[in-house]
């Protein structure tokens, strides 16, 4: 019977790695294979057009309020990315999208001008650097403002603009270690997938807000702690004082100004609609296709570390997590089985209310309010959020499963001189986990998945490092598709060996 749900289990592994694959290849073939499809030219005499139609904006950018404030009969389409709003709309799912010029040309520039701005631009604004407005902004807010007039007067930043903002302008690094820190380090928050103003290039922040935040910092002896985040997690950590300051385009505007404080304007912006161009260029074929996709994705700019390095972070902060969580689960299972009222109506609110918050929201709620004084790296802060929300579920299926196990199996073992903690641990325990197991299995595998979401407060985990990547090549497939099967191995990993233990137990109880 064993040997048989052993091959039983093996034979369905196998079948569905070989649909992933299969998926795999259909999915690479619908990408290369398929002819560009010529689009036929979308006719817009003016921007009237655009208020009935739909619009696809970043989510919480000043694109999205322009775009509610110009065209309020509009239907607008958010995303969490630039390049998958721009995407959407190259590809027809969303007619229109608004977005700043730099952004737009940006992705003409690697993708093949398959985009064209509507008419005039919507709006014209200025962007600067948030300050979180807090006791040491005090001081460095009218120092970088000091130091925006100084390289305008001498012509500097003019230089820096031309570096990012040109099509033939050299890309460099910024060495953030080699600044000594002697009047203490700023916290800098950074969206790193908004080029040219900031973005990862070599495994490295750098762009336009990169490099003026990095020179007052030379200039007036300031370490930097670059963390990259989201945009919304970047304003509602500078809300919160949980960051010093936070760049990637940030447009000034009047509600902005009533929760944080501005520097000077760093650079004029023109807000304008888009569309899908009137022609695409032909796609490559497969083999060209799959080794320019490769190549950009992985090799170029060594983005390959990228994945590696999310990739690491996801399998810290999983284990530890698991770990952590399966003892303090057993632990508040412990406490549940005494005849305390009191230990069992803590431990019965605990669960009841990490059951019934979004792990996501005890997530937020940690790192921006419980510890945003706190230094405490970001990738901690997710393992206690994963940590009890983790132990609350798992705490459930152990004492129900517990509870499951016959009382004569108590009362047999008390009659054969057992003490109470050896018959639960040797006998009771031991029984209660061939239906603990499966479920206990299926927790593991959601906490995983649920990783993906620690990009909200500046952890560079496998699906954020994605993002990043992304944002860079505007070649949504290949990231995504690999941090998919990332994850599905790591899950199949997790999973077979607990069918392996529950094997084992099985087997042992018989």
């Amino acid at each position: 019977m064993n040997i048989s749900t052993n091959k039983k289990i093996r034979r369905t592994d196998l079948l569905t790695i070989t649909i992933i694959i299969v998926i795999a290849i259909a999915l690479f073939l619908h990408l290369f294979l398929k002819p560009a499809e010529k689009k036929d030219a979308i006719v817009v005499k003016s921007l009237e057009d655009v208020k009935t139609s739909e619009i696809a904006v970043l989510t919480g950018s000043n694109a999205e309020n322009v775009a509610r404030e110009t065209f309020p009969d509009a239907t607008l389409m958010t995303y969490n990315l630039n390049s998958d709003a721009l995407y959407a709309v190259e590809i027809g799912n969303v007619k229109y999208g608004m977005a700043l010029s730099f952004v737009i040309d940006d992705y003409n520039k690697k993708r093949g001008n398959v985009l064209e701005i509507v008419g005039e631009p919507v709006k014209e604004s200025e962007s600067g650097i948030f300050f979180a407005r807090n006791e040491k902004n005090k001081t460095v807010l009218p120092q970088f403002n000091e130091f925006l007039n100084k390289i305008k007067e001498n012509g500097e930043l003019k230089k820096i603009d031309a570096r990012w903002f040109d099509v033939d302008g050299e890309i460099i690094n910024l060495d953030y270690d080699s600044l000594n820190g002697e009047n203490g380090t700023l916290i800098f928050a950074v969206d790193a997938a908004y080029p040219p103003f900031t973005y990862v290039y070599n495994n490295e922040v750098v762009g336009y807000d990169a490099e003026v935040v990095y020179r007052f910092c030379q200039e007036y002896n300031y370490a930097l702690d670059v963390r990259p985040v989201d945009f919304n997690g970047m304003l509602t950590g500078i809300k919160s004082g949980k960051f010093d300051i936070g760049g990637g385009g940030n447009a000034i505007t009047e509600e902005r100004k009533k929760s944080v404080d501005f520097s000077d304007p760093l650079k004029k912006n023109k807000m304008c609609v888009y569309t899908a161009a009137g022609k695409t260029e032909a796609s490559l074929n497969f083999m060209e296709g799959l080794k320019d996709t490769f190549y950009k994705t992985f090799i170029q700019e060594d983005r390959y570390k990228l994945f590696l390095e999310g990739l690491k972070a996801t399998i810290f902060m999983s284990c530890m997590s698991i770990i952590l969580g399966t003892i303090l689960s057993f632990v508040i299972c412990l406490l549940r089985l005494t005849n305390s009222v009191v230990l069992n109506k803590i431990c019965d609110a605990y669960v009841s209310i990490l059951e019934g918050i979004p792990v996501l929201v005890i997530l937020l709620l940690l790192y921006y309010i419980v510890f945003k004084s706190s230094s405490i790296p970001g990738e901690y802060i997710a393992i206690i959020a994963f940590t009890l929300n983790f132990s609350a579920y798992v705490s459930e299926i152990m004492i129900t499963s517990i509870r499951g196990v016959d009382k004569g199996q108590w009362e047999a073992a008390y009659a054969l001189g057992f003490s109470y903690w050896v018959t639960f641990l040797k006998f009771i325990f031991k029984q209660s986990l061939v239906s603990i197991i499966p479920v206990y299995k299926g927790e593991i595998i959601s906490l995983i998945k649920s990783t993906s979401i620690v990009g909200y407060i500046a952890v560079q985990d496998l699906t954020k490092m994605s993002d990043i990547v992304r944002s860079r090549t505007f070649e949504p497939f290949v990231p995504i598709l690999t941090i998919a099967l990332i994850y599905y191995i790591f899950s199949f990993l997790a999973s077979n060996i607990l069918n392996y233990i529950l094997l084992k137990v099985k087997w042992e109880k018989k």
